[in-house]
Parts: structure tokens; sequence; C-alpha cells
């Protein structure tokens, strides 16, 4: 049992006890206070400057990926510097057409042969390849880059069957494409203009115009720098008195004179009315002498009864130049002729040429582009040679022909008047 006095001492010193319990609790609760008011504080802060520890790494994160990027960059340019190719051998873009022809759409399989641009969209390459042939697909890229394809090597200009063109020769072939004329306009005496297609089983003439040269008052043909023409007039009685000897001298090599002319509107035969003394004369100075008649023929009677009549009017004399068939529509008035049609006009001078041939002469047919090319029909009539008359520079006739009529109102000694001048690329006295 406890004295009063004890159980004070032991109230007491229990008491005090308690007390600093309480105070070591108080001072442990301001110390966890302080302490979390830092660590707020401490978090905060570092917070601000960049998320802490996990925001180190990834700023560590970025500096080394940042460095990886650079050294790739480094690495990559250091394989450029080393490479030859050059930009224009990257750009696919402007390769030249390859003159491939397209594929139907429908076409089973892959692809239709276009490359396209990534970006745009546009089809830079369209050919006819095929998706299925691996190996010519292997192919593309390295010929592109080499500026060749399947169609057309651009460095051997070599084709798919391997045979090879020569610049010069393919330009021939251009040069010949286009001085194949395929169409000759003629205007009519109306004034009319027509295209008229070339007749392809028509031999064509061969002459290089080129070669032509003016050295006045003739116009003269070359072949291997030496001339191969020969100078000729056409004389009849509209010249008056000629002086062949002044004429030969000039540089005349042959004459055409007139024999005769049947009436456009009576019908009836008449020579020339200085013929006989022409051909006289023109003997004498040494020319060579070719003839020709204006002919009003309506059938082939009477083309025959023309070419007896001349004929007649040269037996006996030196005819060495061609014997000519002539035949015009009269301006201003209405001719005989001009009820005929292209093929009874066609055979009227075949018959007519015949019977000259058959006489040992050498036949010709004189004409301008409207009569040889739209009146007659030259494909009856090529066996025969031309007189083609036109005044030009060069002629525009894309068939065979012997003699060129090139200047109607000319000037030349031994003539006081205009001159009609002729060129024979032929010389029809050998």
């Amino acid at each position: 049992m406890k004295l009063h006095d004890d159980y004070y001492e032991e109230e007491h010193g229990s008491g005090s006890k308690i007390t600093y319990v309480y105070m070591a609790l108080i001072m442990s609760v301001v110390i966890l206070g302080v302490t979390a008011l830092v660590f707020w504080a401490n978090q905060s802060k570092t917070n601000s400057n960049g998320g802490g520890y996990a925001a180190a790494l990834a700023q560590k994160e970025a500096k080394e990926a940042e460095a990886n990027k650079k050294q790739e960059a480094n690495a990559s340019e250091s394989i450029i510097a080393e490479s030859k190719l050059t930009s224009d051998d990257l750009d696919i873009w402007t390769l030249p057409d390859t003159g491939r022809e397209k594929n139907n759409s429908s076409q089973s399989g892959g692809n239709n042969g276009t490359v396209t641009n990534q970006t745009t969209g546009e089809t830079v390459v369209d050919g006819s390849g095929n998706a299925s042939d691996s190996t010519e697909q292997g192919k593309t890229a390295n010929e592109l880059t080499n500026g060749q394809t399947s169609v057309y090597d651009m460095t051997t200009k070599e084709n798919l069957s391997g045979e090879k063109e020569s610049e010069t020769e393919e330009e021939e072939e251009d040069d010949d494409e286009k001085d194949e004329v395929t169409s000759i306009q003629v205007r009519h005496a109306d004034g009319t203009k027509e295209w008229v297609d070339v007749n392809t089983d028509i031999s064509r003439n061969k002459y290089d115009y080129s070669n032509l040269k003016y050295q006045k008052p003739f116009m003269n043909y070359y072949e291997d720098g030496k001339v191969v023409s020969k100078s000729g007039v056409d004389i009849s009685a509209n010249q008056g008195d000629v002086d062949f000897t002044k004429l030969k001298n000039a540089g005349c090599d042959f004459v055409m004179l007139k024999a005769g002319s049947r009436g456009y509107s009576s019908g009836n035969i008449v020579s020339d009315a200085n013929f006989r003394d022409n051909l006289k004369s023109a003997k004498k100075a040494g020319l060579d002498i070719g003839v020709y008649f204006c002919s009003q023929a309506v059938s082939k009677a009477e083309a025959r009864e023309e070419a007896d009549e001349i004929l007649d009017v040269i037996s006996g004399y030196s005819v060495k130049y061609p014997v000519a068939f002539v035949m015009e529509n009269v301006d201003g008035d209405m001719a005989r002729i001009e009820a005929l049609d292209m093929t009874e006009r066609t055979q009227i001078a075949k018959a007519f040429m015949n019977r000259i041939e058959d006489a040992g002469y050498k036949a010709m047919i004189y004409g301008d582009k409207e009569w040889l090319l739209t009146m007659v029909d030259m494909e009856e009539l090529q066996d025969f040679d031309v007189w083609f008359a036109q005044d030009s520079d060069e002629p525009e006739y894309p068939y065979e022909f012997g003699m060129w009529q090139y200047d109607s109102d000319a000037s030349i000694k031994g003539i006081s008047g205009d001159a009609t001048l002729i060129m024979s690329f032929k010389d029809y006295a050998r």
C-alpha cells in the first residue's frame, strides 16, 4: 500500500517524463515540417530548371542524337564528294524523247512503261515496259542514268536490232525526205490555183539545181565543175531577121525553129514565114537545129497530118535536136482544142510524136506546168522527152525532162527584140 507522499512523487515524476515526450514530438513535427518545406522548395526550383533527372536524361539523349546526325551528314558529304556523278547525270526528268511508241493501256500484266515524278505526279517517260520482264526493268535505271533506253542508245545510235546508222546517213535520208515533192501548185489561165499530186508511177528527174549557174546571157548546168548543158534560143518569124552568126558568138549552141502551125479557128496548116530562111542561116552559122509545130489538131488523124507536114519541110536538112509537139490554149479567144478532154489531148500528142519517131527523129512534147500536169496524162507520154517552159530561177517540174525554157524576154546579140532562152540538159546532137 502506498503512502500519500509516495503517490505524489510518483505522480509528478511521470508528468515530467510526459512533458519531455510531448516536447520531443513537437520538435520532431517541426523538424519534419521544415524538412518538408525545404524539399518542396528544392523540388519547385528543380522543376523550373528542366524537370530534374528525367529532364537531364532527355537533354543528354537529345545531344547524343544531334551528334549522331552530324556524323551521318559528314559521312554523306564525303560519299557525294567522292562520287563522279553530276546533277545532270542524276536528273532523269530532262532526258530527250526516246521515240518509243505508246502501248495500249489495256495490256495485261503490270505497268505501262512510265516513270512518274513522285512530287508533281507528272509522267515523264512513256514507253512500252512490261512488268513481267524483270531483266529489262533491272536495266532501266542504269540505261536512263547513262542516257540510254531500250529503244534508242544515245551514245552509239544503235537500234534494237543492232544496226547502226551514222549521222551522215540520217541527215542524207532527212534531206531526201525534204526534197521529195508530193504535190505541185499550178496556176491556171483564169487565175485560179490548184495543187496537183505528183504521180509516183512517173520517173522523177535527178537534177541538182544547186548546180545551175546564170552566166549572162545563158543559164548553165554543171557537173564535176564542168558545163554539161547546152544553150539554145527559140526562133520564129516574131524575132524578125536574126543574125545567127552573132547568136553563135554569144554562146548559143542550138536553135529551136518554128516550122508552122494550124489555125486555132480555121484549122488550116500554115508554115512559119521565116522558117526556111532561118533553117538555112542557122545551118550556115554552125548551130544545131531542132524544130517545133504549134498544133490545133482535134483528132489523131489531124495530128498525123501535122507531123507529115513538118517532116516534109525538114527533109534534106540536118535536124539533130528534137521535133517538138506544141499545143496551147489561145489567150482571150476560143480555140478548137478547148472542147477536148485529157484523154483526147493525150492521144493526139501521142499520134504526132509516134509519127515523128517512126521517121527517125527525136520527138518531144512542149508545155508549162498547167499543160503538162493538168491537160495531158504524162504517165501515157513518159516515153517521150519534155521541153518544159517556166520563167524562173529553178524549174518546178518533178518528172524527167530534157529541155527547160527559163526566160522569154531576154536580151542577146543577134536578136533585136526579146529572145526566148532554152537550156538543154542533154546534148541531142551527139
